[in-house]
């Protein structure tokens, strides 16, 4: 196995007058540089350093001059008593430019790493550090894809790229060590000519992404509202139509004569049904127009307790289908609302039948209704269902998020109860495990929304 490449280090000897060392170790400590305090210029040599660092008396400078050049130290300074040394000035100034780098590096914040070509980070940020949860020391030095884990498919590693390829170059990439989505810009490093490295830059740009995804489905909620105006225009009259010649036939079919007639005697039962699909066709494109436009709020002061009473029982043949049980649990005298009175039976029929959806037959669904300590009125449908997963329950109430199978939900439905709850001055909660059910508890004030019909959201 080879051996792993050594981290770059800036290795630095200090010896003689421990007071002057004390005071240039504070200057020369930082990241990527090693301090050593020898006893003699021999231990110096042996150290390897990059730079060798004397402190000498005036009269001794001299003798330590000479025993450096006999051992043939690389890259020494012997600095005397005298603190106006120009060899004292210029360290200070290096050092002092270095630590003014170095705080400028770590004041951006944004996680920033050289690389070199090893694949080695040779510089870091505190930024970097900090993003990946682990002290600076333990950064520079090792190699980055061991820092950051791989990288995420389908994204691939920009770094490795800009590495292999010797091309500058910004693209998204996630990595397993990393949280979040990162812009990730190589920047090639040049001396004369011959890529040493590269500096890499990880903006973290999740946030943005969720921003722009909100916009997306602003625009496709905005879409939608457009079809469902020009669905309902091209629609609406030849259902009218239809519902006005059903009506008239099934007038006619209670004539005696015809019912005496074999053939005839299932129609009145046939037109009723077709009465019954064209209304609710009307309904379904009028709840669809609910998503592209707002409309007024038609507010009056509402039992909540017969909204859930008149839900149940719209529900009533759909659970007996499902063969599920539904229990309910009402407060008595609860205390009346102000509210929408068609906007929330709609969503207290939205969470039955995600309820009904999610809860397999011979299963249990309650309806609660109580008053809390607070005045509000509160109700709780709850279901011994499937349940949401953890990761899945911050997203519930997004457009177009749905955990149903492909073509089974558009995931409008949530998102339109929240609106609706939202522009009521409520809440709406959800609290699910997976394989325990869930409690879905809408929360409204005894007075309602503000005085006079608003816009529902």
């Amino acid at each position: 196995m080879a051996e792993a490449p050594k981290p770059a280090v800036l290795r630095i000897t200090l010896q003689g007058d421990e007071r002057a060392a004390d005071t240039w170790e504070t200057l020369l400590v930082s990241p990527g540089t090693e301090l050593l305090r020898v006893a003699d210029p021999a231990a110096a040599r042996a150290a390897e350093p990059s730079l060798a660092v004397f402190f000498a008396p005036v009269d001794g400078v001299g003798a330590v001059a000479e025993e450096v050049a006999r051992l043939g130290l690389p890259s020494t300074l012997v600095l005397g008593g005298d603190h106006a040394h120009p060899h004292t000035r210029l360290l200070h100034d290096l050092i002092q430019a270095k630590r003014d780098w170095q705080g400028a590096f770590d004041a951006m914040v944004d996680p920033i790493a050289v690389v070199d070509r090893r694949g080695i980070v040779a510089r870091a940020n505190l930024a970097l550090a900090r993003a990946l949860d682990r002290p600076i020391t333990t950064v520079v030095g090792a190699d980055y894809r061991a820092l950051l884990g791989s990288p995420l498919p389908p994204l691939a590693d920009p770094i490795a790229r800009g590495l292999e390829e010797r091309v500058a170059t910004t693209a998204e990439g996630r990595y397993e060590r990393l949280p979040g989505v990162r812009q990730v810009t190589v920047s090639l490093l040049e001396t004369d000519g011959a890529v040493r490295g590269v500096a890499v830059e990880l903006k973290d740009v999740s946030e943005l992404r969720e921003q722009q995804l909100r916009l997306h489905q602003s625009a496709r909620l905005a879409d939608v509202g457009l079809l469902a105006a020009g669905v309902a225009h091209e629609i609406n009259t030849p259902l009218a139509s239809i519902g006005l010649r059903a009506e008239s036939l099934l007038r006619s079919a209670q004539d005696p004569r015809l019912a005496a007639i074999d053939a005839f005697k299932n129609f009145p039962r046939y037109l009723a049904t077709i009465s019954e699909e064209i209304f609710r066709c009307k309904r379904i494109i009028s709840a669809l127009l609910e998503f592209g436009r707002p409309r007024k709020q038609e507010v009056t002061a509402s039992d909540l307790n017969a909204l859930a009473t008149s839900a149940a029982d719209l529900v009533g043949h759909e659970l007996r289908v499902r063969r599920l049980a539904l229990e309910l649990h009402l407060a008595e005298a609860l205390p009346s609302i102000r509210a929408d009175q068609g906007q929330i039976r709609q969503v207290l029929l939205a969470l039955l039948m995600n309820a009904m959806e999610a809860t397999a037959p011979g299963g249990h669904l309650a309806i609660e209704t109580r008053v809390l300590p607070s005045g509000r009125i509160a109700l709780t449908i709850r279901d011994d269902g499937s349940g949401i997963a953890a990761a899945d329950l911050p997203r519930v109430f997004s457009p177009f998020f749905t955990t149903k199978p492909v073509g089974q939900g558009t995931g409008l439905g949530l998102a339109i109860c929240h609106g609706i709850v939202t522009g009521h001055g409520g809440e709406i909660r959800i609290d699910s495990r997976p394989g325990q059910g869930t409690a879905v508890t809408v929360e409204l004030g005894p007075e309602g929304p503000p005085q006079g019909p608003g816009d529902a959201a």
